[in-house]
């Protein structure tokens, strides 16, 4: 997904005017999540199960759904309408 970047981090912050810093700052940080939630992903498996284990990633997706969705009403807010 690496080479999607810059394509989601310009899709990312379009149109949000001066919000576009703070949203830009959250797909930066994005990143870090990448190498962190695995481990959690693997401390959870180890703790309860696997199947318990993958409700890090589906917290992650939601959340990344939540922002898409809300993008337009974001998106608005960012232009002063």
């Amino acid at each position: 997904m690496s080479v999607m970047f810059p394509t989601i981090f310009a899709l990312g912050i379009h149109g949000l005017g001066e919000k576009s810093k703070l949203a830009s700052s959250f797909i930066v940080m994005a990143i870090m999540g990448g190498a962190l939630l695995p481990k959690l992903m693997g401390w959870v498996g180890d703790r309860w199960n696997m199947s318990v284990g993958f409700a890090v990633p589906l917290v992650c997706f939601a959340v990344i759904a939540a922002y898409g969705f809300s993008w337009g009403t974001l998106s608005r807010a960012g232009r002063g309408d």
